[in-house]
């Protein structure tokens, strides 16, 4: 369960939802207590960027219902991911990532890590078997996983990667933002971030993004990025908090939702082709089972007759709202090709087959019948 039943002040009377500290600073009553705290002999809280009880709170719940040891909270998901990689890379490095994977990852990779001298690498999930004639000994520092990718839901054998990666002393990094906490923890990864703004939130209000791992590697990110001051606020962390509460209820709903409409979709005459990993036609079904309790609420699909007919299908849809998103009660719906694949690169395109007929679906609560008629109507 996710319910937190371990937060506590202290104090005789707890409260029942963690109280925000809109505050930057702290004080102590003494020099020698600031001594003590500063020398780390005793604990206690000096600045908003290195952390408030309020951030803390949150800390611990993800890292319990991840099942690791340690989290630090950053403003965004994406922070989350760039603020590891400034971590484990220095100039000279070698990175590998999956071209099937969240684009702004590597746009990042390209845009910034190469122009300081990193090398980055991209390989396709079916190309994984490869994985370890791509390592260089000695330079090849890190490898970033997803599971499933976001937008095409592709899933790689995170098990076989994260060996292959420790026998060559890499560095894994997964991004689980479309699995949510529940799931891969058992993964031996050195390393996993999420996206607060899916399934944590749930429904879109706040921002965020969360480092897990060892408390050892979880401080060398944090420490290693004390300079940028990328503090979560605490009203986000209180929302997000808050939105755990009803983890459990809503990714449940959601994935099973998710599933019910794929099957509706792969049977639908107007639709050529359904990528969703809880399918048995899905490319990496065999490895998804394996890894996964359940498969998620993101899908892709694509409409005959092209390009007309995706928009003629986003149109008429009434439940789900054309927007950016994932993990959020509502659903949502939205042009892969616009939305996603326009900075893909071409073998990318071609790999994930996104084109401009493809549709992403991130699927909320709402009750699966009225979501499968909502799509049957929009489709006729």
């Amino acid at each position: 369960m996710v319910v937190d039943r371990h937060w506590s002040v202290k104090e005789k009377n707890d409260p029942f939802v963690v109280p925000s500290f809109e505050t930057i600073s702290f004080s102590l009553p003494s020099m020698a207590s600031w001594e003590n705290l500063l020398r780390g002999e005793q604990d206690g809280w000096v600045y908003l960027s290195d952390g408030n009880p309020t951030l803390a709170a949150l800390e611990k719940l993800l890292a319990r219902i991840q099942g690791v040891e340690a989290c630090w909270v950053t403003s965004t998901g994406k922070s989350a991911i760039a603020a590891s990689l400034l971590a484990l890379l220095k100039q000279g490095d070698h990175l590998i990532l999956l071209r099937e994977g969240y684009k702004s990852t590597r746009l990042f990779a390209e845009a910034m890590l190469q122009k300081f001298g990193v090398e980055v690498t991209l390989m396709g999930v079916d190309e994984l078997d490869k994985l370890e004639t791509k390592i260089e000994r000695g330079r090849t520092r890190v490898l970033v996983l997803e599971a499933p990718t976001n937008p095409v839901t592709r899933v790689p054998d995170l098990n076989r990667c994260a060996e292959i990666a420790r026998r060559h002393n890499v560095y894994t990094i997964l991004d689980n933002s479309l699995s949510g906490f529940h799931q891969h923890g058992d993964i031996p990864v050195d390393l996993i971030v999420h996206s607060l703004s899916k399934f944590a939130s749930g429904v879109g209000d706040v921002m965020g993004g969360a480092v897990l791992g060892s408390k050892q590697l979880v401080s060398q990110v944090k420490n290693a990025n004390v300079w940028n001051t990328d503090a979560l606020s605490s009203h986000a962390a209180v929302e997000l908090w808050k939105g755990m509460q009803t983890y459990d209820l809503r990714i449940k709903r959601q994935s099973s939702n998710a599933q019910a409409i794929a099957e509706f979709l792969s049977t639908h005459p107007q639709v050529s082709r359904v990528l969703y990993p809880g399918l048995k036609s899905h490319p990496d079904h065999e490895v998804a089972k394996r890894q996964m309790s359940d498969f998620g609420s993101v899908l892709i699909f694509d409409t005959r007759g092209g390009a007309e007919a995706m928009r003629q299908t986003l149109d008429r849809l009434k439940i789900f709202r054309i927007a950016f998103g994932t993990g959020f009660t509502q659903s949502i719906a939205n042009p892969a090709w616009l939305f996603y694949a326009r900075s893909f690169p071409e073998q990318q395109v071609g790999e994930s087959a996104i084109n401009d007929s493809t549709i992403r679906l991130s699927v909320g609560i709402e009750s699966p019948d009225e979501l499968i008629d909502d799509l049957r109507n929009a489709l006729a």
